[in-house]
């Protein structure tokens, strides 16, 4: 975690998930994305890892957040061409989207969609 002030480190997560390939920030977690298929969640402010959550069987390669005044969604993007939509009220998947032919590597957020590209060629967009 870096000072962007200072441009100081000012703390080191560790994770034991291998290489991080993506990280996100909601206002309560930072998230990352690993090679051996974990999604780690470290609350804020304490800077202690608070879950793993597991369910790809594939890397992470991208993660986003949109949040509401109601809630906050994390989605997951992995090699094993699905994404992942992660309540961050209880932590659990609420929804597996199969519709990629191959690795989904890059997800973007705007207007209240999600855009997902993959290795297939196509950039899928979905309403959340």
């Amino acid at each position: 975690i870096w000072d962007i002030r200072s441009l100081e480190c000012v703390h080191v997560l560790q994770t034991s998930g291998g290489s991080v390939y993506s990280i996100a920030v909601t206002n309560h977690h930072i998230v990352c994305g690993t090679y051996e298929n974990l999604i780690h969640v470290w609350d804020i402010e304490s800077k202690e890892q608070v879950r793993t959550l597991t369910g790809h069987v594939g890397t992470v390669y991208a993660l986003a957040v949109i949040s509401t005044p109601d809630q906050t969604k994390v989605f997951s993007a992995s090699y094993d061409r699905s994404l992942r939509v992660w309540s961050m009220d209880n932590m659990i998947c609420t929804q597996t989207l199969l519709r990629h032919q191959g690795s989904v590597t890059a997800l973007a957020v705007s207007r209240g969609r999600l855009f997902s590209g993959a290795v297939d060629s196509t950039v899928k967009v979905w309403t959340c």
